[in-house]
């Protein structure tokens, strides 16, 4: 039997309120019982509270639980967060918070072979026919032109990616999106992430620059592994999700979507990760990347898996997954009064953390991540602020400086300019020019108009492996590689923690020809190991230990 007011809400359609204990005696409820009781909670769109307990009713479980003591916290002003709990007595009180409604900035959460890749690819392609390009013809006329599909496999662009159906390293695309009876043209910045914890320094400092997850799942399979850590991270950080049913019309899909097996399953996910109430509340899309439509319908996405309905046109492609996002991601917030510039305090100040660094040959150094306030245009003077110094210590007359050369953002696997070249708060963007020693974690700020601060950075993930790599030394050294000298290796694998920001490099104390790795698993030991071997590094690896603190 359901507790009173579980059943209430089944037959109103309301949220449940109170506390609802979920006894033994309702194990007797059998599978047939269970598949009408969830079949009439959609019948009737109640809350997707309510199936939390339903889901553990019809598992057998036996528990009490307080749905109502979990609430969604406003985030502390802080980036690049790590294992360790954001203050819940955070006070919020006197924040002056600016929104930027036109962009909208998602990560997309998938395991291997759930099809992430094929909606990314077609989100680009809906997107980019929505918005029209002024083009010259050849008799000096403009000329509206649609945007070209991006190429295939955006978000699999690495050999090894491709090799391993997993994401290595995180990606950012920009979608221009123009929604139907809509004034302005919509920015979506879409933000590829690892999925296995031994990114977690990467995966860490790449939420910090969004709003939303989407949670790809294969519906035929459900939710897997490797969406398990990242979504866990998200939701730890208050962040909204969306899920996306993709691959309903795969054999076996439908039939688990009707019987409620795809979503109790993704309810228990969501539980056991701590989603409180207004995460569970999530939206569902229903789609099929290969077949290019999407739906919130569920009777329509039963059509067109099973062949009844042709999904044909706008109402039914990608667009709608575009919509859903527009709808229910919120936009990117400023919160003006937590950064003030100390020449002029009445305007706001230009403040951008460094997510990701890189190096060009024809740009120079590079640096990615989402701007936080202000605005920043080609030709501006930045000053660098080192992550972790403190306000009192600061000398702004003998901090870095450079001069912007660039601003460019990522459109599918290119990166080009932004026109015109000027980039506003809440916007993920890449700039060429900034200072050479700028690492990952710094601030940069206007010369002009600093800011007092930099901005929050919590501590990286510690280690949890070493491993000693040194110059092949044996009879076959020279044989397959083209760089053996153990300084050409140790140099290798100090660049790898420029951007690496979770590996570390220290000389062996035993052998100064070795280098030791510190690292956060396995699996990123062995992707660095085998991309060294690509580039032609021969090296010997010696006995790998287990990092203590």
């Amino acid at each position: 039997m359901l507790s009173s007011n579980v059943r209430q809400c089944l037959v109103r359609g309301i949220p449940r309120t109170g506390r609802t204990t979920i006894t033994s005696s309702t194990r007797s409820t059998s599978s047939t019982r269970s598949s009408k009781t969830l079949q009439h909670f959609k019948k009737n769109q109640c809350s997707k509270i309510c199936l939390r307990s339903i889901s553990t009713m019809i598992n057998g479980n036996s528990y009490s639980k307080d749905l109502n003591n979990r609430h969604l916290q406003l985030l502390p002003f802080k980036l690049f967060s790590t294992e360790a709990d954001y203050d819940d007595n955070f006070s919020n009180d006197n924040v002056q918070i600016r929104q930027v409604p036109h962009i909208r900035n998602v990560a997309i959460v998938a395991h291997v072979d759930h099809g992430k890749t094929t909606i990314v690819d077609e989100l680009l392609r809906c997107a980019s026919e929505s918005v029209p390009v002024m083009t010259v013809s050849s008799d000096g006329e403009q000329e509206n032109e649609k945007v070209a599909s991006g190429s295939d496999l955006v978000m699999d662009c690495g050999d090894l990616e491709r090799e391993r159906g997993i994401t290595i390293t995180s990606k950012v695309t920009r979608l221009d999106y123009h929604k139907e009876n809509d004034v302005e043209v919509k920015t979506i910045n879409i933000v590829d992430t690892p999925g296995h914890a031994d990114f977690a320094g990467e995966v860490d400092r790449i939420l910090t620059m969004i709003d939303g997850v989407c949670l790809v799942v294969d519906a035929a399979e459900g939710a897997m592994a490797q969406t398990k850590y990242v979504l866990s991270r998200a939701l730890k950080m208050g962040l909204k999700p969306i899920v996306i049913l993709n691959k309903c019309d795969k054999d076996d899909a439908w039939s688990r979507i009707e019987n409620g097996e795809v979503e109790i399953e993704l309810f228990e996910t969501f539980d056991a990760l701590g989603a409180n109430d207004e995460q569970m509340d999530y939206v569902t899309v229903y789609a099929s990347g290969k077949a290019g439509w999407s739906t919130t319908d569920i009777d329509l996405a039963r059509e067109f898996s099973t062949g009844e309905k042709v999904a044909k046109g706008k109402e039914n492609s990608m667009t709608i997954l575009l919509n859903t996002i527009l709808d229910n991601i919120p936009p990117p917030e400023v919160q003006v009064s937590k950064l003030k510039g100390i020449h002029k305090p009445d305007e706001e100040p230009f403040a951008m953390a460094a997510t990701t660094v890189g190096y060009d040959n024809f740009l120079g150094r590079l640096c990615t991540g989402r701007i936080y306030s202000g605005t920043i245009e080609k030709n501006d003077t930045v000053s660098l602020i080192p992550r972790g110094v403190v306000a009192k210590d600061i000398n702004h007359q003998s901090l870095i400086t450079s001069n912007i050369t660039g601003i460019f953002v990522n459109r599918g696997v290119l990166r080009t300019d932004l026109e015109p070249a000027i980039a506003n708060a809440g916007d993920i963007v890449t700039l060429a020019g900034v200072p050479n020693n700028i690492a990952v974690g710094d601030t940069l700020t206007l010369k002009s108009n600093p800011i007092g601060q930099p901005l929050e950075t919590p501590p990286i993930n510690p280690p949890t492996l070493s491993i000693e790599i040194g110059a092949n030394t044996s009879p076959l050294s020279g044989k397959e590689g083209t760089f053996i000298a153990s300084s050409q290796v140790r140099q290798r694998l100090i660049s790898e923690t420029d951007n690496n920001v979770t590996l570390s490099v220290a000389k062996s104390e035993t052998d100064p020809e070795r280098s030791i790795v510190y690292a956060r698993g396995e699996l990123q030991l062995g992707i660095l190991i085998e991309q060294m071997r690509r580039e032609g590094y021969e090296r010997k690896f010696y006995t790998k230990k287990m990092v203590i603190f």
